[in-house]
């Protein structure tokens, strides 16, 4: 537990820093946006990453074991729980898609690339997990990598669908980027 309580004091000092450089002299709605998605982040971290370590080499190497390169093999292979654990990826995913653009225009396709980054920089983080010691290890699980892609995706669509209801309390809450048109 003290894991976690350090690295949220860590990611409290980060936002931190971030509001006094950055935040401090943006307008309020953006603060506001900017604070749930750090909230968010900080969430996905402490369920697919906390407590932070220091993946050192442990007495065994990386198995492939720890690697799962064919899609949806738990649900194929009907393991107890593999299905809730796919629908969850997908929806802890969903506000990936739907509060980066309260914050900037984005379309769809760079909003979803967005989503893809993340969940593999997270997937490969766990990757690294491996090689650490037995107590916190995590799988690379390409399931995992799609499905929070698609919660991603579902989230742009579920912005775009709640747009005329967010610009009720918000007007400033961008449209996807106007493309430049060319002679």
């Amino acid at each position: 537990m003290r894991g976690f309580a350090f690295d949220f004091a860590l990611l409290a000092a980060v936002y931190a820093l971030v509001y006094a450089l950055r935040l401090r002299r943006r307008e309020a709605r953006y603060r506001v946006w900017f604070t749930l998605f750090y909230v968010y982040v900080s969430l996905v971290l402490a369920v697919t990453l906390m407590p932070f370590q220091i993946p050192l080499p442990a007495e065994h190497g990386l198995s492939l074991e720890e690697l799962n390169l064919e899609p949806f093999r738990d649900v194929k292979r009907g393991y107890l729980g593999a299905v809730r654990g796919v629908v969850l990826n997908g929806v802890m995913f969903l506000p990936m898609g739907f509060l980066p653009p309260t914050l900037r225009p984005r379309g769809f396709l760079r909003t979803v690339l967005a989503g893809f980054l993340a969940s593999l920089a997270i997937e490969s983080v766990q990757l690294l997990y491996c090689l650490g010691p037995e107590l916190n290890r995590r799988i690379f699980d390409v399931t995992d990598l799609i499905m929070n892609t698609a919660g991603a995706a579902a989230g742009y669509a579920l912005f775009r669908l709640a747009r005329p209801v967010i610009a009720l309390f918000d007007p400033a809450v961008p449209l996807k980027q106007k493309r430049k048109r060319t002679a």
